[in-house]
């Protein structure tokens, strides 16, 4: 298969796996790319290892965000439905104009998604792990942090089914909204019993550089209005208290954070979509394991990760790795946004390369 047809296909499968129920625009902008030489030329100069057609229509998004004017602006703010031949011809008109900055972008930046409301199905999974530990501080290191705001995930206010959960430092104005569809989760914590949090990122977002966050911004599809808003909120947010981020690989970082805690501290690593792109794929998850438990060896370790894990739902993962041993176990089923959360009443059996002697 040729470049153009490897890329092509690429986009197609875009519109149809990722765009199609989601977002219409890009459904039927990818499938404009896959059918158009030109655009695909362009698409090619992607940053290697970086998904084409995020980053291009991530690159457009971010042009006409700054107010460009375009026919093809309308479509992304008002969300008129876009016909599949004049897709095609405005945005190679539109890439055309633009070619230089969308191939300086497309070819330095990365993805970089930042789910804040993946918040709400954390917090309940921080709720159950506390209500497991004795009374020393938790410490929580989001693990593919990008600009940190699951740093922040005390901040928020919380809206289970109608239900206003507010903690002692919420921000009413930032609210994430989930549905719960299975047993009723722990929602009840002390945020006093959490010390704060970090991250580790390899190229972590500056939450006070507007250009920086702007980028986050753009990669957020047109129709998800809600999604935007409470990104730029939450933005808002750490932009006056900048969470903290060690920047670098995460394999480093991680036997770092394990041999400087304080002794006195529970220490939990959580992995939000992140795994497979510092493990990579497949087998991403059982060398996680690997490497938990043999930094284990030194302290005991807690993990939360959320992945689909080779399953189609999502599944949210809870383990224990203490002195070379892991098990782990499944607890709740949820969202890729964090939009719903199936928590179950019972843990599920463990996955295949959870537990290692």
């Amino acid at each position: 298969m040729t470049e153009h047809a490897q890329l092509a296909d690429t986009f197609e499968r875009f519109a149809a796996q990722q765009a199609a129920g989601k977002s219409p625009l890009y459904e039927t902008l990818s499938q404009a790319v896959a059918r158009t030489p030109e655009l695909l030329d362009l698409a090619a100069g992607t940053k290697p290892g970086q998904p084409a057609p995020n980053m291009l229509l991530g690159a457009v998004h971010h042009i006409l965000r700054r107010g460009v004017q375009h026919p093809l602006a309308s479509y992304f703010t008002g969300h008129e439905a876009l016909e599949a031949d004049r897709a095609a011809v405005l945005l190679a008109d539109f890439c055309r104009r633009h070619a230089e900055q969308i191939t300086r972008t497309i070819s330095t930046r990365s993805v970089q998604t930042n789910e804040v409301n993946r918040c709400a199905v954390l917090l309940p999974a921080f709720a159950a792990l506390q209500q497991q530990l004795d009374d020393r501080p938790i410490r929580i290191v989001d693990v593919g942090a990008s600009a940190g705001l699951n740093l922040l995930w005390d901040r928020y206010t919380y809206d289970y089914d109608g239900h206003r959960l507010s903690l002692p430092a919420s921000d009413p104005d930032t609210v994430l909204t989930c549905e719960i569809k299975g047993a009723t989760p722990p929602l009840s914590l002390d945020v006093t019993r959490f010390a704060r949090p970090v991250g580790i990122e390899l190229n972590p977002v500056d939450v006070t550089d507007p250009e920086a966050t702007e980028w986050l911004v753009s990669l957020t599809w047109p129709e998800q209005t809600t999604r935007m808003r409470t990104l730029n909120s939450a933005l808002t947010l750490a932009a006056r208290t900048p969470p903290t981020i060690l920047a670098g690989r995460a394999e480093e970082h991680l036997a770092d954070v394990v041999a400087t805690a304080p002794a006195d501290q529970h220490l939990c690593f959580v992995f939000s979509w992140s795994i497979y792109q510092i493990f990579g794929s497949p087998g991403g998850r059982e060398r996680l394991v690997d490497t938990l438990a043999e930094l284990s060896r030194q302290r005991p370790l807690h993990e939360i990760s959320i992945g689909h894990f080779g399953h189609d739902t999502p599944h949210m993962i809870m383990a224990r790795h203490e002195s070379g041993v892991s098990r782990s176990d499944v607890v709740a089923y949820c969202d890729v946004y964090g939009t719903w959360l199936d928590w179950l009443a019972k843990p599920a059996e463990h996955l295949k390369g959870a537990s290692n002697p």
